[in-house]
């Protein structure tokens, strides 16, 4: 009876080995969920110290989610509790520390990871070919029921994730082991089978144990025997489990080296691919910008012709001027012959009263003197006009001259600014196609790109600046009609046109006075008397020397006029000047090109169209000032 129990004890105690053996042989979801633990483990969150939990969340996946729910649910990791929850949309995903999606739902894992993105949530997926948009992707064993996985460290660090590089030695396969396993059920199972034949020989035995009780004793010493040689098999067995577990692990490990050897290569791949896109782009912005650089050089080179136009029209009206000097001199002698006529007929008419026939005869000649004197007046008022008309598109000139040369410099710095852009792109061109291009140098290339570009933004903006304000100011002077302005800014926009001739001879401009100031007036005429102004200064104010300064002061009248003063620190007026200043054709520079008429054509343009009064107050060696006092409204 005794060695019946033990019979049945020790094929109990077998028995319940074996399940033991059979029931450590992992399935794919146990082995899966035991990965999501490790990544919680390894992964630091930005705000980590402050969760209370870490929320595990499994997208739209009943079975997965009871699987992980029975595992990990209110296990502990780092000090705080795991909850797992089930989703169906990415919104209720957006809270989650680790969002997991089934390979089910692969189709759609480029739109899941764009929504979640930037919400720190690390993203598993199960058998992905989107290596672009996976952080953390699980990848079959064929071979097995293992599991691996590879990891997008790019993806990871713009989520703010910071992962344990600990963690990369855990994704081997588990192929080799669970061989081993099966290997060892196999031995266990033949055991079980000796062991059987034993137990029916046991109750052969037993029947023969009335027969001979000598036979049972022998029965007994074979039985503890054969129990000591089970005992030493047994421990044989668990040596041999110790050497396979050391000889997995060690297989783990290298398995482990080779994946992250792997996953760098990919991720260094998944970079040069990116770098070969954004250089792509970067060649198309380039390109496109040699295009507007070209469409730009085609305007340039058509405003260029237009003011070769204009300065050749300028000088046939200034040829046109000289001749009506000429004409105006020559009929000013005739006007000095027709008034000593007219006063020597005065004095006939006087002596001759008496003979009425002389009388009629002086009459008549009185009236056809006079015919030619009212024509002769005439012809006076049209050249004025000629004059003032032709000084206008002088100072049109003057300021077309300016702009062309300040046009000409921003243009240039676009112009060097995208030759070294396109050098530079040559040069990443050939080591990108010798296979030199490294980080660094393609780094150091995007920011020569972009300090290029910034500068031909900055450039061309000036270059459109300075168009703008120079067509409102030229159209200004084609067109004489009046309208309402901010005298301040149309007097800056002016200076500006002339900020090249300034630059060209040193001179200094400053602006003092009121912030704005609007009046309705014929912008036109402010502009062409301002450019006498300037020219002046710079033609008999500043002569003999290096630089002067310029100051315009804007003011608001007590009778709503405004007041412009103009000053310059050049060598000043005498008297005699000051005195003739406004007579026509007096001028210091007869014999250096002046007309005599510059001042003269100001003096009608204030008075007249822009219905305002001038006052100049100047002396040797204190500068020039001049007021203008211009109405509210003409």
């Amino acid at each position: 009876m005794i060695i019946k129990r033990l019979c049945l004890l020790y094929f109990c105690i077998l028995m319940s080995f074996c399940t033991y053996i059979s029931a450590e042989e992992l399935n794919r979801e146990q082995v899966k969920a035991a990965f999501i633990f490790k990544f919680i483990k390894h992964t630091q969150w930005p705000d980590e110290k402050n969760k209370q939990q870490f929320t595990l969340a499994v997208y739209d996946n009943k079975i997965f989610f009871n699987t992980l729910k029975s595992i990990l649910d209110e296990r502990i990791v780092k000090g705080k509790v795991i909850k797992v929850v089930s989703v169906i949309t990415t919104d209720q995903a957006k809270t989650a520390d680790l969002l997991y999606v089934s390979a089910d739902h692969n189709y759609r894992l480029a739109d899941i990871a764009a929504e979640i993105r930037r919400t720190q949530t690390l993203l598993v997926s199960d058998a992905s070919k989107d290596k672009n948009n996976v952080m953390i992707n699980l990848l079959p064993n064929n071979q097995g029921s293992s599991i691996l996985f590879e990891v997008n460290k790019s993806n990871i660090i713009y989520e703010s994730l910071t992962m344990s590089a600990e963690l990369l030695l855990f994704g081997g396969t588990e192929l080799e082991v669970a061989t081993l396993y099966r290997e060892n059920e196999a031995a266990m199972q033949q055991t079980k089978q000796r062991e059987i034949a034993l137990n029916e020989k046991l109750a052969i035995q037993e029947s023969q144990i009335s027969d001979s009780a000598q036979r049972l004793t022998q029965l007994n010493s074979d039985l503890l025997i054969r129990n000591k040689s089970l005992t030493e098999q047994e421990s044989k067995f668990n040596k041999l489990k110790v050497a396979v577990d050391a000889q997995r692990l060690d297989l783990i490990d290298k398995e482990y080296e080779l994946r992250s050897k792997e996953t760098e290569l990919s991720s260094i791949l998944a970079e040069l691919s990116q770098a070969e896109s954004h250089l792509e782009i970067q060649k198309q912005a380039v390109t496109d910008k040699e295009n507007k650089n070209k469409e730009m050089a085609i305007s340039i080179f058509q405003n260029k012709q237009i003011l070769k136009k204009q300065k050749i029209r300028v000088d046939e009206q200034v040829s046109q001027l000289d001749k009506k000097e000429l004409e105006l001199v020559d009929r000013n002698e005739t006007i000095s012959e027709q008034k000593t006529y007219i006063l020597v007929t005065s004095v006939l008419i006087i002596i001759a009263t008496v003979v009425s026939i002389l009388l009629v005869v002086l009459f008549k000649e009185n009236k056809r003197t006079t015919l030619k004197l009212g024509n002769t007046l005439n012809n006076l008022k049209d050249t004025q006009e000629q004059l003032i008309q032709s000084e206008k598109m002088a100072s049109l000139g003057t300021l077309t001259a300016g702009i062309a040369h300040e046009i000409n410099t921003p243009l240039g710095i676009a112009v060097t600014s995208t030759s070294l852009a396109l050098d530079r792109t040559e040069q990443i061109k050939e080591k990108f196609i010798d296979g030199s291009l490294t980080k660094t140098v393609m780094n150091k290339y995007l920011d020569d790109i972009e300090k290029s570009s910034i500068m031909n933004t900055k450039a061309l903006e000036r270059v459109i600046v300075l168009l703008t304000s120079f067509k409102q100011v030229a159209a200004d002077q084609v067109v004489g009609d009046p309208r309402e302005l901010n005298l301040v800014d149309y007097v800056e926009d002016v200076m500006g046109t002339l900020f090249a001739e300034l630059k060209r001879n040193r001179v200094n401009y400053v602006y003092k006075g009121v912030g704005e100031l609007t009046i309705t007036t014929i912008p036109g005429a402010i502009a062409q008397v301002l450019t006498n102004f300037v020219t002046n200064s710079i033609r008999h104010g500043f002569e003999g020397r290096d630089c002067g300064n310029i100051t315009i002061e804007i003011e608001r009248a007590a009778n709503g006029c405004a007041t412009l003063i103009y000053r310059d620190d050049g060598i000043g007026m005498g008297i005699e000047i000051l005195r003739n200043i406004y007579e026509p054709f007096f001028t210091t520079k007869r014999n250096k090109g002046g007309t005599g008429l510059g001042m003269n054509i100001v003096y009608n343009i204030v008075n007249k169209n822009l219905a305002g009064e001038i006052n100049i107050e100047s002396a040797e060696g204190n500068g020039t000032t001049i007021v203008l006092t211009l109405p509210a409204s003409i």
